[in-house]
């Protein structure tokens, strides 16, 4: 009769502490660059706004990934505004392209795989 009691205060506490736990996630959430860093799964993206460009650079577990064999396209939503750019590769893990992006937009960071079907996409509100 004593263990039900017991069996359910062990299974509370152990149960409770497991499902108390944070979500651990891949990749580095700290900005590198100064940017906004969304995680999607394992890969994440770094966005920046600078003058009148926009720079995204993008990883795999904290890995840079080759931007030379992705593909990357900005879907940009707000007052007035309804535009899908593509951003080119530049060096490295990064994106560049002359987009100007403003608060209160959204923006979709949409990145092709190798394969040119997959997508990963990072959500943003400015």
């Amino acid at each position: 009769m004593r263990k039900l009691p017991v069996m359910l205060l062990l299974t509370t506490l152990l149960g409770g502490s497991v499902v108390s736990l944070p979500a651990l996630a891949h990749g580095n959430t700290e900005p590198q660059f100064g940017g906004i860093v969304k995680i999607v799964g394992e890969y994440s993206f770094e966005l920046k706004q600078e003058a009148d460009s926009v720079k995204v650079w993008v990883f795999y577990d904290g890995e840079p990934l080759n931007a030379s064999e992705l593909k990357l396209h900005l879907k940009i939503k707000g007052d007035n505004r309804k535009e899908l750019v593509e951003v080119t590769a530049a060096n490295g893990n990064l994106f560049s392209g002359p987009v100007k992006l403003h608060t209160g937009e959204k923006v979709l960071a949409m990145l092709t795989l190798q394969d040119g079907v997959s997508k990963i996409v990072g959500k943003y509100m400015l």
